[in-house]
């Protein structure tokens, strides 16, 4: 996400996700976007594995649940 300092045509970039062709990552950049387009900015990578199949279980389970339990009106 960017934000636009206030007076300045530059804008604040806070972990806006940046594009990879391997899906396995996840890569945000932290910095500064000029007015011109140019961009000075650091980039962390992240390849969460372990982190996204423990919540994806932990979601299947909550549905799981929820479809258990008996409907209210």
């Amino acid at each position: 996400m960017a934000f636009r300092i206030p007076g300045r045509k530059e804008s604040i970039r806070v972990f806006d996700r940046v594009k990879c062709l391997d899906t396995q990552y996840d890569v945000f950049d932290v910095g500064v976007q000029h007015a011109d387009g140019g961009i000075d900015s650091v980039v962390v990578g992240v390849s969460a594995y372990s982190l996204k199949k423990a919540i994806a279980a932990l979601n299947s389970k909550a549905d799981a649940k929820e479809a258990e339990a008996p409907a209210t009106v």
